[in-house]
Parts: structure tokens; sequence; C-alpha cells
């Protein structure tokens, strides 16, 4: 338990601790050492008495008779401190001593320093007789009272001075852990923000100088992984880059090798056809037929191919008017579908990696909505904001309907788009409205520089 507590409340408790023990230890010896002392002026105190009254008895004898002693005894005796001195007269039984007037005595001890500091009890008696006959006597008893109100006045002074040393002790011990640990506080917010990848973080040398080399390593490992996560994006980027331009000459191939062919094919099957017709040979009008509807289906197949390769629209129009014939085309394909877009007339010119990721997410997400959702209402909207960081481009999908089963088992089409966006420094958002369907939210940063493969670095 002790071990899973904080360094502070550690240090504060163990200092309580030694101090506690060093306050125990102390007063018990202050308790001997005050037993002792009382011990021996109360030894002391009864000899001074036992002198006293035994020199006062044989003034008093020389000055009465034995049976007048004791109450001439009262009259010349004074009490002393430390003793009890009671006279026992066999006829007047006790008398009074005089008691001298004590203005500086100190406070009562407390009951258990009292029980611990008195000696053992000690009564000395000493008969007045004459002839067999007993006069009375005088008994002595030791009273350790005084005394041992004045010893607990020294103890007591020296346990609140060691306990205000404790105390002071157990705040400036406070004070320093505190002190030391709060660089290791902002060490820890510094870590859950490198969790989440704010891989610019510093924690600079606001530190002591144990703890100077910890953020020393820290700064160093946040800005090697900054470097690293910098080039990490953009190779990947790059890769995207890559990939888009293998898919556009793939398409560029499409259209000029398979294009030409297959209109060749057409051509040639249509005058195949009009010759069987024109020889009424109903065989070969059958085939010309057939490969008609065999071309018909590759340009088709083609043409959908080509689509998503790369979209015709982009590079050759701009993303606005691309965005606005991609809704056309759903509307006409889903004309029992209430659509409504939001988009600006136009927009600054962007790099060619950002309108594709701007028309796959639109591409994908209206995809996705008509495909699962079954909705009657679909929203789409694209606006540009200004951020600390630059101009972005704020992309929205959201319909009203089914919803998504289960939000963590993402397809392919959407892990896809979610890595795209990712690449070109956005964000992707997916959650339910409060209609129970589904809205998909991207941020992407609008002005991107073109990264080149000379432009990464290697990460040492």
């Amino acid at each position: 338990m002790f071990g899973r507590m904080h360094l502070n409340r550690q240090a504060v408790l163990s200092i309580c601790l030694v101090h506690l023990v060093a306050v125990s230890l102390t007063t018990a010896i202050l308790v001997a050492n005050a037993r002792e002392a009382v011990r021996l002026e109360i030894d002391a105190s009864a000899n001074s008495a036992r002198a006293l009254v035994l020199s006062s008895l044989g003034y008093a004898l020389r000055q009465s008779s034995p049976a007048d002693v004791l109450p001439r005894l009262a009259e010349i005796l004074v009490a002393p401190r430390h003793v009890d001195i009671t006279l026992l007269d066999a006829r007047l039984g006790v008398l009074p001593l005089r008691q001298l007037s004590r203005t500086d005595e100190p406070g009562a001890a407390p009951d258990w320093f009292v029980r611990l500091a008195t000696p053992g009890p000690r009564e000395t008696r000493i008969p007045i007789e004459t002839n067999g006959r007993l006069h009375g006597y005088v008994s002595m008893t030791a009273a350790p009272g005084d005394e041992i109100a004045e010893v607990w006045h020294d103890v007591a002074s020296m346990i609140w001075i060691v306990a205000g040393t404790a105390m002071v002790s157990a705040l400036i011990v406070t004070m320093l852990v505190n002190r030391t640990l709060r660089p290791l506080e902002t060490l820890r917010t510094a870590l859950a923000q490198l969790r989440q990848g704010q891989h610019s973080v510093r924690v600079g040398r606001g530190a002591s100088a144990d703890l100077l080399p910890i953020f020393e390593d820290f700064d160093a490992l946040s800005e090697a992984l900054e470097t690293a996560e910098a080039d990490r994006v953009r190779l990947n980027r790059r890769i995207v880059e890559l990939g888009d331009a293998e898919r556009r000459t793939l398409a560029m191939e499409l259209h000029d090798e398979f294009g030409p062919c297959l209109f060749g094919l057409k051509v040639k099957s249509s005058a195949i056809a009009r010759a069987a017709e024109a020889n009424n040979d109903r065989d070969l009008a059958q085939d010309a037929s057939s490969i008609q509807s065999i071309v018909a289906q590759i340009q088709a197949s083609n043409s959908r191919l080509l689509t998503t390769l790369r979209p015709m629209a982009i590079g050759q129009l701009p993303l606005i008017d691309a965005l606005l014939d991609l809704f056309a085309a759903f509307r006409k394909t889903h004309p029992d579908v209430d659509w409504r877009v939001d988009v600006p007339q136009d927009l600054p010119e962007t790099p060619e990696i950002v309108d594709l990721t701007v028309y796959r997410f639109f591409q994908e997400g209206v995809t996705n909505a008509l495909r699962h959702g079954k909705p009657a209402r679909i929203t789409v909207s694209l606006s540009r904001q200004e951020t600390e960081g630059g101009a972005t481009l704020q992309l929205g999908v959201e319909d009203d309907g089914l919803g998504m089963a289960d939000e963590r088992n993402e397809g392919r089409g959407l892990t896809a788009m979610r890595d795209r966006i990712r690449t070109v420094g956005g964000s992707l958002t997916i959650d339910a409205t409060e209609a129970g369907g589904t809205r998909l939210t991207s941020r992407l940063p609008m002005l991107m520089s073109s990264d080149r493969p000379e432009g990464l670095r290697a990460v040492s």
C-alpha cells in the first residue's frame, strides 16, 4: 500500500513517522530522567525536612514541656517544599503548620506524566514520648507534585520544540517534493499529448538538475518522432500520388487502346450484320448481333473501370463542377431520394491529390448511404473555413437511413477512404445522427505542397 502512494505523501509520511519515533524516544528518555530527577530532589528534600524537624523539635523541647512540644512545633515550623509534614497531637489531634506563599508555581502536570514521574511512596514518622507515654508524632510524606510540575514544564517545552521541528521539516519536505515533482506532471501531460500524436510537444528545461537529462531525452525523442512522422506523411502522400498517376496511366491506356479497338469491332460487326441481311444469311446475322452485344458489354465494363480508376472529370473540370456532375448522376439513378446539396459556387485551385480525395469522399459516402442505409434524404455539404493552421475544406455526408450496424466494423471502402484522408493530413469522423442515420464529416487542409521523393529524409 505504501509503495502505491504518491511520492510526496510517502516522503511526508516517512518524515512524520521518523519524527514520531523521535518524539516517542525523547519523551521516554525525558520521563525516565524526570523520574530520577524527582526522586533525587525528593530524597534531598526529605533529608532536609528531617533535619529541620529534628532541630526544630530539639528547640521546642528546650522551650516547653513534652506535652506542649507539638503545639510549640506548629508555631515555629514551616512546611518545606516537596514534603508534607503532619503534626498529630494525642490530645489536640492534627495541628496545622504555617504555609509559605508561592506565586511562581508552574501549572499542574497531566495525570499520565504524574503517574510516570512519581517515585515510590515514602513516609517518615518521628514519635514524641517520655517515660513510655506517647504525646504524638511528626509524619513526613513525600510531596513531589511541585517538582513534577516543574519538570513537566521543561519536558513539555522540549516536546513542543521537537513537534514544531517535525512540522517544519514535514512542511519543507512537502514543498521540496512538490517543487521537484511539478515538472513530472508537465512530463506526464506531454506524454499524453505525444500518445495522441502531437509530436511537436516539448517540455523544455524547466526541471531540476536530476530530471533535466530525462527532459532532454524526451525532447530528443519527440523531435525524432516528429521527423519520422513528417517523413511518413510525405512518403504516404507520395505513394498515393504515384498510385493516382499509375491509375491515370491505366485509364488512359484503356481509353486510348481499348476504346478504338472496341469501336472498330462495333463498326465491323455492323458491316457484317448489313452483309448478312443483304445475303439473307440468318446465322451470320445472329453472330453479328452477338458480337455487337459482347462489344456493348465490354464498353460498359470499360467505362465503369475507367470511372473506378480515375474519374474523367477530375483534371478536366473544376472540382465543384466535377462534384455537381457526380451528384447529378446519383439523382438520375435514385430519383426517389431527397437530395440536398450545399456546395460553394467556386473554390480556389487545389492540388489534384486533394481534388481526388474530396471526390472519393463524396462518392464513397453517398454510395454507402444508398447501399446500406435506405435513406429518404441525403445531405451533402462542402465549405471552406479559415483556421489557425490555414484554410481547410469541411466535407459532410448525412443521411436519415438505418445507420451503421456496427461503427467499429468499417468496410474496405471506408477504411481506404480514411487512410487516404489521413495521407493528405485530414481527419474523418463517423457518427450517428439524432434521427438514427449516419453522418460522415471530414476536414482536409486546402493548400498543400506536392512533395517529391528527393524531399524525403532518412530518420537516423
